[in-house]
């Protein structure tokens, strides 16, 4: 009988356990509701640090401990002698068709859900998210493998931030059982990273001249580094600057200036040119592009050399027109004033004897009243006219 007890007595306590776990389930899920989710985090590997604009996998390792093993009880205690008639009327008859709200949350039908965000630090610039985002089924005793990805590019304002996951344990019937934090805290890595201010973004100059134009450069980077500056343009404009190579510690700012010589012309209507400015870090050797700014050359150069030069150019042009104009001017009207000389007529002396035979003096004179003859008048008209010639040829021959 004494040997009996014990074995008597270890079903009837069990019995009476269980029954008092199956009254009290209800109010255990209601007292779970705003805890924890229960879980327990490891990360795996040591935390590497977040490259520029490259998702950085971080993996973390999630234990599920909510304090009810379902996998246990519903095999291996159902395989306990004298008490698999009880497991199976709870489990297949009391629990899903009495209890099953209240209970079903502990039958392995939970899942938990990872929510990451920068609990610490500004999270400008900063992305991450999490694979798988949601892992189901889980109860206690279960492990999950889930890696968490991050994202920084150069406008983080942070480069060392606290990462939280949060953690959501959802029921059955999708109702939020409790949550908990991982934090992972991060890094950025180093990278080199300038941003620049130009306080004229276009510029007005003339042709063959020299001019200035300002710019700040911020170093948004997380260490001090040395840049060079290099410059991109064309249309025969070179641009240099004195701080060609200077030093700047994180978060300082530097002015700049940029001297801008324009092409040797004398005159330009106006053209747009766009200068590209460029910075390379000594340690990175990777040439980042700063932004740009507009030159604009039109107008009439103001270079004393220019102007002499172009001025004395521009007299001398004009001399030399002026000269072939007048050549050719006077050319034009010696062409149209030449005349070729008149050829003068020469009557044999014979010829005009017999034409004009000599008249006597005494003849040359008529009587008044006697009219002369009418061969007479035909000879004098002929004379008369042969000097009217003869005196137009030698005024043309004077001119």
């Amino acid at each position: 009988m004494s040997m009996a007890f014990p074995s008597r007595k270890y079903p009837v306590l069990l019995f009476s356990s269980f029954l008092v776990l199956t009254l009290f389930i209800p109010s255990l899920s209601r007292a779970e509701e705003d805890e924890g989710a229960y879980i327990v985090a490891n990360i795996k590997e040591p935390i590497p640090p977040v490259k520029p604009c490259t998702w950085t996998p971080i993996k973390i390792e999630v234990q599920d401990v909510c304090g009810f093993n379902w996998t246990y009880f519903s095999e291996d205690f159902l395989n306990i002698p004298l008490l698999r008639w009880y497991g199976k009327l709870l489990v297949w008859v009391i629990w899903p068709k009495i209890f099953f709200r209240s209970v079903a949350d502990y039958f392995g039908y939970n899942s938990l859900s990872f929510y990451p965000e920068i609990v610490e630090g500004n999270p400008k610039g900063w992305k991450m998210k999490v694979m798988p985002s949601t892992v189901s089924p889980t109860t206690d005793g279960y492990t999950h493998n889930i890696t968490l990805y991050v994202w920084a590019d150069e406008t983080a304002m942070d480069y060392a931030v606290t990462i939280g996951i949060k953690c959501v344990r959802y029921g059955s019937s999708g109702k939020m059982l409790g949550s908990s934090y991982i934090y992972i805290p991060v890094k950025l890595d180093k990278f080199s990273y300038v941003e620049m201010y130009v306080k004229q973004p276009r510029k007005i100059v003339p042709p063959w001249s020299t001019s200035y134009v300002t710019a700040v450069i911020t170093n948004k980077g997380y260490y001090e580094d040395t840049f060079h500056l290099s410059f991109e343009c064309g249309g025969g404009i070179r641009v240099v600057t004195k701080q060609r190579q200077f030093v700047i510690k994180p978060g300082e700012s530097k002015e700049v200036t940029f001297v801008i010589t324009t092409p040797r012309e004398f005159f330009e209507y106006g053209k747009s040119y766009e200068v590209k400015v460029y910075a390379t870090p000594v340690l990175n050797q990777s040439r980042t592009y700063l932004g740009s700014f507009i030159v604009m050359v039109e107008g009439i150069s103001s270079n004393p050399q220019a102007g002499g030069f172009y001025i004395a150019s521009i007299i001398i042009n004009i001399i030399i027109i002026i000269a072939i104009f007048k050549r050719i001017s006077s050319l034009t009207i010696r062409r149209g004033l030449r005349v070729e000389k008149p050829k003068m007529i020469q009557i044999p002396e014979k010829e005009v004897k017999k034409r004009f035979p000599k008249v006597k003096k005494g003849a040359e004179r008529r009587p008044k009243g006697e009219k002369k003859s009418r061969d007479e008048l035909t000879k004098l008209k002929l004379i008369e006219k042969i000097r009217r010639e003869q005196e137009r040829q030698r005024r043309k021959l004077r001119l």
